[in-house]
């Protein structure tokens, strides 16, 4: 039977994961917003929040770090 130990760690991936995935989602939604000219987020998330002391210690940036990286890979794969 997993103790409490184990539970945390294991919610603390799935946390450490879930931060990661939609930081990744909100930079592609964006991007691909931007390119399709559709309606898309008002201002960006704070990270600071998100952070956890052990799980998610290092999340920091801003939410629109990288849109501008995907929009043009993704205008690279449109032509």
């Amino acid at each position: 039977m997993p103790t409490l130990v184990d539970k945390r760690n294991a919610a603390g991936e799935r946390y450490s994961a879930a931060v990661k995935e939609l930081r990744a989602a909100f930079v592609d939604l964006s991007a691909l917003d931007r390119l399709c000219q559709a309606p898309s987020f008002g201002p960006p998330p704070e990270t600071v929040p998100f952070r956890h002391p052990t799980f998610a210690p290092t999340v920091s940036g801003s939410f629109i770090d990288g849109i501008g990286e995907a929009i043009a890979a993704y205008a690279r794969q449109t032509t």
